[in-house]
């Protein structure tokens, strides 16, 4: 029986050019250290921090960490990509030119006897009218088919300007508050016979467990460089040093 590893919230291609070379270093890494050893690896959402699939052009961003990715799948591991609240429009050249499975939607998987509720967290959090409206616009065929016509290196700046850390910071969040209501989500999640919930979106690491039950945020790696580790039934929130 093979671990089962998971990971979130790269955020590949939102820093500098020192900070992104850090990161492809780190994953590169990582991914190769699975070779043989990972039965299945969940990447829970926000891998890229903008991916958009075009009709005839694919981005150049980051091609050694889908060859490396490409690598694993043909080594024998399955890799499964939840999409996250930034790169929810990732799409059939990743399932068909790599052989990643991909899922919109949170994942129910069950593993060493295990059920295991994955989701990327963004669901989890109480949205209100504006960014319920934001969501169901940018999801539609709509908004999608109007950003094919831009030019993709225009797109590339238009989202890179989006997700600058002057626009994404601009609210200060209370990561103990939402904490708390993921936790709060998680325990429904229980209720309904789940024994673990893993999460990402908040960027900080967090492992829990009480009377069987655990609670898993998966960090990133941005700065923790943080992932999740299923081995004979038992959770370990690993750091990776290279």
């Amino acid at each position: 029986m093979g671990n089962i590893y998971f990971l979130s919230d790269a955020h590949l291609g939102w820093g500098d050019k020192r900070t992104e070379k850090i990161k492809e270093r780190q994953l590169l890494s990582f991914l190769d250290s699975l070779q043989g050893k990972a039965e299945v690896l969940y990447i829970v959402g926000d891998f890229f921090d903008f991916w958009f699939e075009y009709k005839s052009v694919v981005t150049r961003r980051n091609p050694k960490i889908l060859c490396e990715l490409y690598q694993l799948i043909k080594s024998g591991t399955r890799v499964v990509y939840l999409a996250g609240n930034h790169d929810f429009w990732i799409g059939s050249f990743l399932s068909e030119g790599i052989g990643i499975e991909v899922s919109q939607h949170p994942v129910v998987a069950i593993h060493q006897g295990l059920r295991i509720y994955l989701t990327h967290g963004d669901d989890l959090l109480k949205l209100g009218p504006g960014e319920k409206l934001l969501r169901k616009v940018l999801h539609s065929p709509l908004c999608i088919e109007l950003f094919s016509l831009i030019h993709p290196d225009l797109g590339a700046v238009i989202a890179r300007w989006a997700s600058r850390p002057g626009v994404r910071d601009s609210k200060r969040f209370d990561i103990a508050y939402l904490k708390r209501i993921c936790q709060r989500a998680a325990q429904r999640k229980f209720a309904k016979g789940f024994d673990a919930v893993v999460m990402g979106h908040i960027h900080v690491p967090l492992l829990q467990n009480r009377s069987d039950q655990t609670f898993v945020i998966l960090g990133d790696w941005i700065k923790h460089f943080t992932y999740l580790v299923l081995h004979n039934g038992e959770f370990e929130l690993k750091r990776w040093e290279t």
